[in-house]
């Protein structure tokens, strides 16, 4: 993977390796978006159940929260439309 420099001249390109050694993979069917002036907070759930505490009533456990910048939260979501935007052009 290269990624462009935006620190150096725009043509030049520099190598990206991904590590993946200590990430674990979660299913999130649901999440929730907070967002102040300065960052987003995404927090990630599997869905809702019934409240296992007996008192009735339904709970939504999040197993994941996730804190970004803006900037870096307007990049995902870019990433995220690119990526519908390459599904929608495929034929099915």
């Amino acid at each position: 993977m290269s990624e462009k420099n935006p620190s150096k001249d725009n043509n030049e390109t520099r190598q990206l390796r991904v590590k993946y050694d200590e990430s674990k993979a979660s299913y999130a069917s649901q999440a929730l978006v907070q967002a102040s002036a300065e960052e987003v907070i995404i927090d990630f759930s599997s869905g809702i159940i019934q409240d296992p505490s007996g008192q009735g009533g339904a709970v939504m456990p999040i197993h994941t929260r996730i804190a970004m910048s803006l900037p870096a939260a307007h990049r995902l979501l870019g990433a995220l439309n690119q990526t519908f935007q390459k599904k929608a052009d495929k034929p099915t």
